[in-house]
C-alpha cells in the first residue's frame, strides 16, 4: 500500500490551526444553542442557579474524556484485528495508542467517529432524563468541540478519493491507498 498523506496532529501546525478553528467554532455555536435552550427550559427550571448543575457540568465533562478514549479503544478492538490498545496521558492530553492497526476507510472513519457519536449521545441522554436540556446543550458541545481532530482526520479521509485504507499513528493517521498507479 502506498501512503497518500500524513495527518501528524501534533506537529502540523497547519492541521492544529483547523483544528482549533473547529473547537471554537462549535464552543461558540454550543454556547448560543445553550442559551436558546436555557431560556425554552427556564434555566433548566431553575437548576442552573444551584452548585449541582454546575457541578454535573464539570463532572460530565471531566468523565468524558478518559471515556471517549475507551469508546476510542474499543472501536479499535471491533473494527481493526488484530490490535494491541493501549491508553496514555500527554500534558494534559489522554490519547489511544495501536499498534499502527490499519483498517479499511469506512471502518477507521467508524473509530475515528465512535465517541463522537457514543458519548456525546450518552451525555445528552443523561442530562435530558435529568430534565436540563441546556445543561444537556452545554455537555454535548463542551464533548465535541475536543472531538474536532477525530472530526477533521476522518473528513480528510473520506475527501481523499483514492484512500482505501487508514493506519493509526503515534502523531495521527496515514491514508493508505491499495490502487495502483497509472
Amino acid at each position: 500500500m502506498r501512503v497518500l498523506e500524513e495527518l501528524d496532529v501534533l506537529g502540523d501546525e497547519a492541521l492544529q490551526v483547523r483544528i482549533f478553528r473547529l473547537s471554537l467554532l462549535l464552543l461558540v455555536a454550543t454556547l448560543l444553542l445553550a442559551l436558546g435552550a436555557g431560556l425554552a427550559s427556564g434555566a433548566d427550571g431553575g437548576a442552573l442557579a444551584t452548585l449541582g448543575w454546575w457541578g454535573s457540568l464539570a463532572a460530565g465533562s471531566l468523565v468524558a474524556l478518559p471515556v471517549h478514549e475507551l469508546v476510542h479503544g474499543a472501536a479499535f478492538k471491533l473494527l481493526c484485528r488484530p490490535c494491541e490498545v493501549s491508553f496514555g496521558a500527554q500534558g494534559p492530553f489522554l490519547y489511544t495508542r495501536t499498534n499502527d492497526a490499519c483498517a479499511t476507510r469506512p471502518r477507521m472513519v467508524a473509530v475515528l467517529l465512535a465517541p463522537s457519536v457514543v458519548v456525546t449521545s450518552a451525555l445528552v441522554a443523561a442530562a435530558l432524563a435529568a430534565g436540563a436540556p441546556a445543561l444537556a446543550v452545554l455537555l454535548a458541545g463542551v464533548h465535541l468541540s475536543g472531538c474536532a481532530s477525530d472530526m477533521l482526520m476522518a473528513a480528510d479521509a473520506l475527501r481523499a478519493p483514492d484512500c482505501t485504507h487508514v493506519r493509526d499513528t503515534d502523531v495521527g493517521i496515514d491514508l493508505l491507498s491499495d490502487k495502483e498507479l497509472l
